[in-house]
């Protein structure tokens, strides 16, 4: 890879060739006509980068189908003569306040967005796991020089929010770099953690790597599939296209009923969510791209018993775990489903050597298994102006009340729609008094520790 410059680097040299080479120039996208000419050039520049799932054409369209009808398209685009060789996937939204739209913000397609069809989007973080622009290795500097000049001086907004940057991306250091020497509030936060599991050479090197419970719990969790009189399930993988859409509602229905019964909404309360989940799931399936999993009890023939189920993508190189869903109402919970075809998925994938990706989350048995974790990063650009930071702080106050509103709208539901009349109102106060200690308890550890 060419040296990085940034762009205070290149403007203090008037003799860089790319203040002077009139091949290289920028467009910017701002239609859904130009974002579906960009396809074929967008695919090829995904296979000539180190890209993700996640930054695919088809991904970041589907993404704006169902959750850009309120937003405008930036799409910042780098062409050397008439090949793509960069994009910024950035598109523009603004926070509706009293009838007004007092804050404009960018984001990257793919992360999250004030509104939707169905109103404020319940999900508090990205969609997409990973998001990074997609940069040929040759034209990195020339990249972020078109980009900062697009940012600087061509498109009008209060702050640029990137989330779920991977830790190494050069976006963190050029940004941080740039915008904070023309005189910008920067700040880089921690976003969610990622953990994987890279196979180093076997499975026998992989479970000497776990704490010795942990490689207890695996081994036992292979002998409930493994051929033998232990074996108590089967794992069968959903692959026939005509009933597919049906395996993957299925999968919908049970991945809800789990976290309905916790008392969340889940992934898939709102339409736009399943709606994304199928379309892209369907397109990934054609191309021999994502596998569904289904664990069943030995001897239930085909009679569609799933006591579990997994969503996983697959490329070259990874297997990442989409989603996971069990049967809360299975007689076979006491063997641990999930924990199994999770075990079955690891196993698959380092046969093949293949890394397996938990994606984000803090859930504590993807810290237990995997062998790698990173912190992907959230960086945060804004004009330093004291009514801008005013406007901010009143607009992201009324947007997370708004949310808070309408999550908690939509776990009564839950609740009275499991327990009608007095019975539901009283599970729902029960189970906010009983979140409210949980946090309660979480604080004071806090402060013991500290």
């Amino acid at each position: 890879m060419n040296n990085i410059f940034t762009y205070n680097d290149i403007m203090d040299n008037p003799t860089s060739t790319i203040l002077t080479e009139d091949t290289i120039t920028h467009r910017i996208i701002k239609t859904e006509e130009e974002f579906d000419a960009l396809e074929k050039s967008w695919n090829l520049l995904c296979e000539r980068t180190n890209s993700f799932v996640f930054q695919t054409y088809d991904w970041n369209r589907t993404w704006w189908k169902y959750f850009g009808v309120f937003s405008k398209l930036q799409i910042f685009v780098l062409y050397d003569e008439e090949t793509v060789v960069g994009i910024a996937p950035i598109f523009c939204d603004q926070y509706t306040l009293f009838g007004r739209n007092p804050y404009t913000y960018l984001r990257m397609i793919g992360s999250t967005t004030s509104k939707t069809e169905e109103g404020v989007l319940l999900g508090q973080k990205a969609y997409s796991d990973y998001l990074q622009f997609l940069i040929h290795d040759e034209y990195v500097t020339p990249f972020y020089y078109h980009l900062i000049k697009f940012l600087k001086n061509e498109v009008r907004y209060d702050e640029l929010i990137l989330d779920e940057i991977p830790e190494h991306s050069s976006t963190l250091t050029i940004l941080e770099k740039d915008f904070a020497s023309f005189g910008y509030d920067v700040s880089i936060n921690d976003a969610s953690k990622t953990s994987f599991v890279v196979p180093n050479n076997n499975w026998d090197d992989y479970l000497n790597n776990l704490s010795r419970n942990e490689r207890k719990n695996v081994r036992k969790c292979i002998r409930t599939f493994d051929s033998g009189e232990t074996r108590i399930f089967r794992i069968e993988r959903l692959d026939v296209r005509d009933d597919f859409q049906r395996y993957l509602e299925r999968f919908i229905v049970m991945h809800q009923e789990q976290w309905n019964k916790a008392g969340f909404p889940g992934t898939f309360a709102e339409k736009c969510m399943s709606h994304f989940f199928l379309e892209t799931s369907m397109k990934l399936h054609d191309e021999e791209s994502l596998r569904l999993y289904a664990l069943l009890p030995e001897g239930a023939g085909s009679n569609e018993n799933y006591v579990a189920m997994s969503i996983v993508i697959v490329d070259s190189t990874r297997m990442y775990l989409q989603h996971s869903a069990m049967d809360i109402s299975s007689d076979f919970l006491q063997y641990g489903p999930g924990k199994t075809l999770n075990t079955a998925n690891i196993l698959e994938a380092v046969q093949s050597q293949k890394i397996f990706d938990f994606l984000r989350g803090d859930e504590a048995y993807k810290f237990r298994l995997a062998n790698h974790i990173n912190q992907n990063k959230t960086i945060i650009v804004s004009i330093k102006s004291g009514h801008r930071r005013l406007y901010r702080w009143i607009v992201m106050l009324v947007q997370r009340v708004r949310k808070r509103l309408a999550i908690e709208r939509v776990r009564k539901q839950i609740k009275m729609k499991q327990s009608p009349s007095i019975t539901g109102w009283c599970s729902y106060l029960y189970f906010i008094l009983t979140r409210l200690i949980h946090r309660r308890s979480h604080a004071l550890k806090r402060t013991d520790k500290s």
